[in-house]
């Protein structure tokens, strides 16, 4: 007997140390996978790390799947940690099988992806792979539920870190996942496939801010059919609204901290951090005033722009004929490189308000109009548009509920208020309250400074650092819709806008101090209820040159903070994308169960 348990000894640790060079070897090729199946990495390697892979898994699922391994499992002390190899071996296995190869294909599918005849793109291959690519899923949605179930404190120390390693992959991977299935099954219908759609652009500038971004500078119909966009026709915020009442019924939570004006005005549809408000209200305000209802509500800026022009190339664009002599020209060229600048800045040095969003639009619509270029291959549109949406410059809502709830928890969708994947998250935004484009003056970063837990739950502290780079003379060099009118609050030239922070829902109300490194000045924040969270308002106001550090400490309690199995989690910081600052800080917190 001692001989035959020796024997099964010397088996199990053979088999133990194949599957752990395996799942190991497994392990490292997964991100290249990943990135090459989303588009960042080598397409000609993609074939050879999935093959590679399905050795390596299938070695991991061989070692461990023998009734040896399967009796051994059941042994005090080691048992649970056999157990969780075998699980994970087989977890990774039909991975390897079931879920990369579709990513391949999916991959494939979109680089090969041709247009039509006129312009637009054939949608019928990227059809044809949506059910593969939702069996995926589903198949990594069944994945995670097993790895989920390993209990992380039962399983030896030298397996329990690479073990979360893997699982952090895994979650990685069904992320990429998530998002094709999304694509794949929306992409077709919301570009036209089954029928023409029309949407509402609203184009957002940055130089006025607003909590999602930018003020709406310029409104456009966009109509998609059989996979081709055109822009219909371009109206200027004046012809949309305002209207003396909410064009529909608003929160009264939401009414009370961004007053009726965001639905009675255009321009301050943006103040909510909840996009699917925005996009419901702007459909409103365009059906009362253009007698027309819309299918979705798109929003995007300059900055968005800046990275499609990358693969467009410069578009040339007519400039009013009043303005032709200033130019010194009738058309002026934009590109990546000037565009932000142009439309937020240097546009209105030398156009009216309303000649300026004009021009934007006409920017708008001329790149919009490159995309369906023969030339532009659409997978190389993805990329920009990818950056675009992590840096949350790209919302998207559509009129349909089952489209909605795809879009539901990414980032496209926007809803900061409403959908459980942002409850966790904390909000930090800007609302410009200077009549004027100051704010393309104002640099600003999210920092997290510390997070560590406590006996009441997990205390995050950021800094929100905000400065004026106007010139000195900004009040008396700039015209009078940059800098602002005379005879207001503050002097012309001046940047003031107020900070909103919105704590994690069912958080302590966020604390918040200035100048953390000297005096730590606390500020008394005027405080609100928005949608089961707590919202702290201060208004900061900078003369050219100045600068300030607002300091926010969040307290989450315990229970809105413990993850499962006690793993660490992550926070993300929604912040206002700015015209030099991207909209998501996203980073690693201890999870303080």
């Amino acid at each position: 007997m001692l001989l035959v348990l020796a024997v099964c000894a010397l088996l199990l640790a053979r088999d133990a140390r194949a599957a752990s060079r395996a799942l190991t070897s497994a392990g490292d090729r997964m991100p290249a996978l990943e990135a090459a199946a989303s588009g960042d990495g080598d397409p000609a390697a993609l074939s050879a790390q999935l093959a590679a892979l399905q050795r390596d898994t299938g070695e991991a699922r061989a070692a461990t799947g023998g009734p040896l391994w399967a009796a051994a499992a059941h042994l005090p002390a080691v048992g649970p940690t056999l157990h969780a190899v075998a699980v994970i071996a087989a977890a990774l296995d039909d991975v390897a099988h079931d879920v990369a190869p579709v990513l391949v294909d999916a991959r494939e599918t979109v680089a090969l992806t041709a247009r039509t005849p006129d312009g637009g793109l054939d949608l019928d291959a990227l059809r044809a792979v949506a059910p593969r690519v939702q069996q995926a899923d589903a198949t990594l949605t069944d994945v995670r539920s097993r790895l989920g179930q390993i209990d992380a404190d039962e399983v030896m120390d030298p397996l329990a870190q690479p073990m979360e390693t893997l699982r952090g992959r895994v979650d990685d991977l069904a992320s990429t996942v998530a998002t094709a299935d999304r694509a794949a099954t929306l992409l077709p219908a919301m570009l036209g496939a089954d029928g023409p759609r029309t949407y509402l652009l609203l184009a957002m500038n940055n130089a006025e801010l607003r909590t999602a971004g930018g003020i709406p500078g310029a409104l456009a119909l966009l109509r998609a059919d059989g996979g081709r966009i055109e822009v219909v026709r371009q109206v200027s915020t004046g012809e949309v609204g305002p209207f003396p009442t909410p064009v529909l019924p608003l929160d009264p939570q939401a009414a009370a901290v961004f007053t009726e004006r965001l639905g009675t005005h255009v321009q301050d549809l943006t103040l909510t951090p909840e996009f699917p408000t925005t996009a419901t209200l702007a459909a409103g305000m365009w059906a009362a005033s253009q007698g027309e209802d819309v299918d979705g509500v798109l929003a995007t800026d300059p900055v968005a722009l800046a990275h499609l022009l990358r693969v467009t190339g410069p578009v040339e664009v007519a400039v009013p004929p009043d303005a032709a002599a200033r130019f010194g020209s009738p058309t002026v060229t934009v590109g990546p490189d000037d565009a932000v600048a142009l439309l937020e800045n240097q546009i209105y040095t030398v156009l009216e308000p309303e000649q300026a969003d004009a021009f934007y639009a006409q920017v708008t619509a001329a790149v919009l109009g490159r995309l369906g270029s023969p030339d532009i291959a659409p997978a190389d549109v993805l990329p920009a548009l990818r950056q675009a949406a992590a840096e949350r410059r790209l919302l998207v809502w559509s009129a349909r509920p089952d489209e909605r709830q795809r879009l539901d928890g990414t980032l496209l969708a926007g809803a900061f208020l409403s959908s459980p994947s942002a409850a966790g998250a904390l909000g930090v935004f800007l609302d410009d309250t200077v009549v004027g484009k100051m704010t393309w003056y104002l640099d600003s970063s999210v920092h997290l400074v510390s997070s560590r837990c406590t006996a009441q739950g997990r205390l995050d502290t950021v800094d929100v650092t905000l400065a004026s780079t106007a010139p000195a003379d900004a009040g008396t060099v700039l015209p009078r819709y940059v800098a602002g009118p005379p005879g207001g609050d503050v002097p012309p030239g001046t940047v003031r806008a107020v900070l909103r922070v919105a704590a994690p829902r069912d958080a302590d109300a966020p604390r918040l101090q200035r100048d953390p490194g000297g005096a730590a000045i606390p500020l008394g924040a005027q405080t609100a209820r928005l949608d089961g969270r707590h919202l702290a308002s201060t208004t900061v106001t900078l003369a050219p040159g100045d600068s300030t550090t607002v300091r926010v400490e969040s307290l989450l309690p315990h229970a809105a903070t413990a993850a499962p199995g006690g793993h660490p989690t992550t926070l993300d910081v929604w912040s206002t994308p700015t015209a030099h600052a991207g909209g998501l800080l996203s980073a690693p917190v201890p999870a303080c169960g």
